[in-house]
């Protein structure tokens, strides 16, 4: 079971961060954690937590953060497929670094599979090709509004695809019967 965060503050102190995408939850504190712990999406490193606005250490695939006794607390990023945000494992216990994803953006990511009634190949790419793009943006760091209008735009330009498609395979099929 997952856990919110607890928040640091309202108006939590800012400190620097190195320059990335924007914070998934900046202000947010463990249990046992001496500092506030952040998570960042890096373009080249992936995530990225931090505490108190300092990159911590990784060991394989665990995070190790400052503990409050002076020693340190292993922490884990968890992703799951459909979700929007890892989830964080310290001790056993899974803490969200994020809001949960809506089903609704959950359901639109796979109107591209509507593609494969065409029984095409080219159906079956544009499936393929919709869904993996849907789910890259679902995790995008933007509004849900934007992340819905992209994926809608998107099905909207694979239909208008493959109806150019069909007209044109049918045509040059034309041209070549004769």
């Amino acid at each position: 079971m997952a856990h919110r965060l607890t928040w640091a503050g309202r108006f939590g102190v800012r400190r620097p961060v190195p320059v990335t995408w924007s914070a998934v939850n900046a202000n947010a504190t463990l249990p046992g954690v001496a500092g506030v712990v952040g998570l960042v999406n890096d373009p080249l490193l992936g995530h990225v937590l931090t505490v108190d606005g300092q990159a911590v250490k990784r060991e394989k695939a665990d995070y190790l953060l400052p503990g409050v006794d002076g020693g340190t607390v292993r922490a884990n990023l968890k992703g799951r497929f459909l979700a929007e945000h890892p989830v964080l494992v310290v001790d056993g216990r899974e803490y969200t670094t994020g809001a949960v994803t809506s089903p609704f953006l959950l359901l639109i990511s796979f109107l591209p599979v509507l593609f494969l009634f065409t029984g095409s190949l080219i159906g079956l790419a544009l499936a393929i090709l919709g869904v993996v793009f849907n789910l890259w943006i679902v995790r995008a760091p933007r509004a849900e509004a934007w992340k819905a209008a992209v994926i809608l735009a998107a099905f909207v330009v694979g239909v208008v695809f493959q109806l150019l498609w069909a007209f044109f395979s049918s045509w040059v099929l034309g041209l070549l019967r004769r």
